[in-house]
């Protein structure tokens, strides 16, 4: 018989553990009750004052109760969630802890994006968790007892059960740890360099895993940006499992979806007379009889509501779920209409918005969405190889392992462009043939349709790659005809460089040559800043608006939008770089960055471009004469062309073309 006293007792606290353990120890004999873990939480789950608004029992949301059964059904090894915030996920994750704690006795394993947030969840979750939630409080012990299996990233339970935290950044945590329960949290925030030299950090932890039949791999997190996004893979991989709702007035089934200015479905609102949304009147349109559905209606919606697969299950069940369907108040739809209006046309914060109110990968899908055919249908027939508005004349040079690439463009008044020149110059880039070739193009007159023309401004060539030194001897011989080496710096310590160094350039003198160090983020900001520019009407100028000709085909406009901007953290500050997609080319997006750091560099040189359009337009004889004879410029692309030098005026210093 167990002594229920202390009475006597040298050590009362040791004699209270050491009693506890034998009395689970009796209780661990009878199979548990079965319970799935939507009842479990409902029945046991406390809410508790650091985490919750509300204290007192946990009541679950009907969509949290399909993602909460699929992680304790048999025939499920893997889950996936795929989730928006204020869905009520973290406490989905708790739940699991807490179940397998003490209904289900195993060993888990919790994996958060760093050891500091593996510390937090820790104090700000379990913790309070352990303390609030009776079941949980009965094999947790005292908490105030010194005790060495009891620290923030390692429990250890009395019915044998124990939890382990780590930081997916630290490749030591995951050692000497087997576990049959794994919970990979926010795993779109996980070092892209994955854990070290033991390689990435979710294989490290389904290893982990691999002695229990009946494991169980859970995966969540909000996304990012899309072809990139951890979780986006993840749930591609299961059945895709979505929620649908009944429409209250006529019955049918459907997704709820935020819809946009191009459906017309989805959650909507009004404008007054200036064209201003009104969040107070956000309403939703069902897509199947266009009926209107107040936000009064959802809670009966999501209560009859359903987990559908879209996709063949196979053991792995994957959820999308976003605020759309959450029922808590901040999350009413005329708040997330509201946010959007907030940040549509920041890029930044419509990224934040897609990733953590839509709970949707991001690909710049505002309201001003780019595509490669809607860029192509912008294309216009020019009068002649350069337009009357272009007064000076860039280039950018992507330098490839076989080939250069070349984008011409002309500058007009306030920075419109038109893209003039598109080529291709292939050679051995180890041999000074296609160099030749090179130094000719960049010599070529371009002319207007009167005949006058114009010879290259200035260039930026690219040093990146593995023809470094061939750049540095290119440009160094032509610094006088403006052709500078340059080499992209994304961010250093979170800080976006400017586009151009506000300091003199070092690559300026023929001693020490180095090349100049450009702000490339910064300039593909510009870029695709001026992108969504709304074409001008006939004849009317638009500031920083991008000209295409009709030559330009759908690939070269892929090549423009190949890159994403991607969210990053430095130094506890949010800032965000552009990463190219996989298996996309981006040598068009480079090559119109670097012309358009030419351009900076002659601003910083002093050029404007306005006084010079004023000065061509009063005096076009600024610009070369006209040819006596027409002229036929030379294809330099293909190797084994005679190169003959142009037979042009010399060439004017730009300190002759200054106003």
């Amino acid at each position: 018989m167990i002594q229920t006293t202390t009475e006597g007792i040298a050590n009362p606290t040791a004699w209270h553990n050491f009693s506890g353990e034998l009395l689970f120890r009796r209780t661990n004999i009878r199979p548990p009750e079965p319970l799935s873990l939507s009842e479990w939480a409902n029945r046991h789950a406390v809410l508790s004052k650091e985490t919750s608004a509300q204290t007192g029992r946990f009541r679950s949301f009907a969509y949290q109760d399909g993602i909460m059964d699929a992680i304790t059904d048999p025939a499920v090894t893997q889950v996936s969630v795929m989730k928006s915030a204020r869905v009520g996920y973290t406490k989905i994750l708790d739940h699991v802890v807490g179940y397998y704690l003490s209904h289900d006795p195993s060993p888990i394993l919790v994996v958060q994006p760093r050891v500091e947030d593996a510390e937090d969840y820790s104090k700000t979750e379990i913790v309070p968790m352990l303390r609030d939630t009776p079941v949980l409080s009965e094999i947790t012990g005292d908490p105030k007892a010194k005790d060495s299996n009891q620290t923030i990233l390692k429990k250890q339970f009395m019915n044998g059960a124990n939890l382990t935290l780590v930081g997916a950044n630290s490749p030591g945590g995951f050692r000497r740890i087997t576990c049959r329960i794994i919970l990979f949290d926010e795993v779109d925030g996980y070092p892209v360099a994955g854990a070290g030299m033991d390689g990435d950090q979710i294989a490290l932890g389904v290893k982990r895993s691999e002695t229990f039949w009946n494991r169980k791999i859970v995966l969540g997190s909000t996304p990012t940006v899309k072809g990139l996004s951890r979780i986006e893979k993840s749930y591609n991989e299961s059945d895709q499992r979505k929620y649908f709702v009944p429409c209250p007035q006529c019955g049918e089934f459907q997704v709820l979806e935020w819809g946009g200015p191009d459906t017309p479905y989805g959650i909507k609102w009004e404008k007054d007379e200036n064209g201003n949304g009104l969040p107070d009147t956000a309403y939703y349109v069902c897509r199947h009889t266009g009926c209107l559905i107040h936000h009064s209606d959802l809670p009966g919606m999501v209560k009859r509501g359903e987990w559908r697969a879209t996709a063949p299950f196979h053991g792995h069940a994957g959820f999308h779920i976003w605020s759309g369907y959450s029922l808590h108040t901040n999350a009413a739809w005329k708040y997330l209409v509201a946010e959007w209006l907030r940040v549509k046309d920041d890029p930044l914060m419509r990224q934040t918005f897609i990733n953590t109110t839509l709970g949707e990968t991001y690909e710049d899908r505002g309201e001003k969405a780019l595509s490669e055919k809607k860029l192509a249908e912008r294309c216009e027939v020019y009068p002649a190889e350069v337009p009357d508005g272009v007064v000076a004349i860039t280039f950018g040079i992507d330098t490839q392992d076989g080939r250069f690439e070349l984008d011409g463009v002309g500058w007009g008044r306030n920075e419109e462009s038109w893209s003039i020149a598109y080529d291709v110059i292939e050679g051995d880039l180890e041999t000074d043939e296609p160099w030749r070739r090179l130094d000719a193009y960049l010599k070529q007159i371009w002319r207007r349709a009167d005949g006058r023309g114009f010879t290259i401004m200035a260039a930026c060539m690219d040093s990146g790659g593995h023809h470094t030194q061939k750049v540095y001897e290119f440009c160094k011989e032509r610094l006088g005809r403006r052709i500078w080496a340059i080499k992209g710096e994304s961010a250093r310590g979170g800080k976006r460089s400017p586009v151009w160094p506000t300091k003199k350039p070092t690559s300026r003198t023929k001693s020490q040559f180095r090349p100049i160090i450009l702000g490339v983020n910064a300039a593909k900001d510009s870029v695709r800043a001026r992108l969504h520019i709304e074409p001008p009407k006939p004849g009317q100028p638009a500031a920083g608006y991008m000209h295409f000709p009709v030559e330009r085909d759908l690939n070269y406009f892929s090549q423009l939008l190949a890159e994403r901007s991607v969210v990053k953290t430095a130094g506890g500050q949010r800032y965000r770089v552009w990463e190219q997609l996989p298996g996309r080319a981006n040598e068009a997006l480079d090559c119109r960055v670097y012309a358009y750091a030419a351009l900076c560099g002659l601003l910083y040189l002093g050029l404007k471009l306005n006084v010079m359009a004023d000065n061509i337009s009063e005096h076009p004889d600024k610009l070369l004469p006209a040819p006596a004879q027409p002229e036929e410029k030379q294809n330099l692309q293909m190797p084994g062309v005679v190169i003959t030098e142009p037979d042009a005026a010399p060439r004017k210093r730009l300190s002759q073309l200054l106003p």
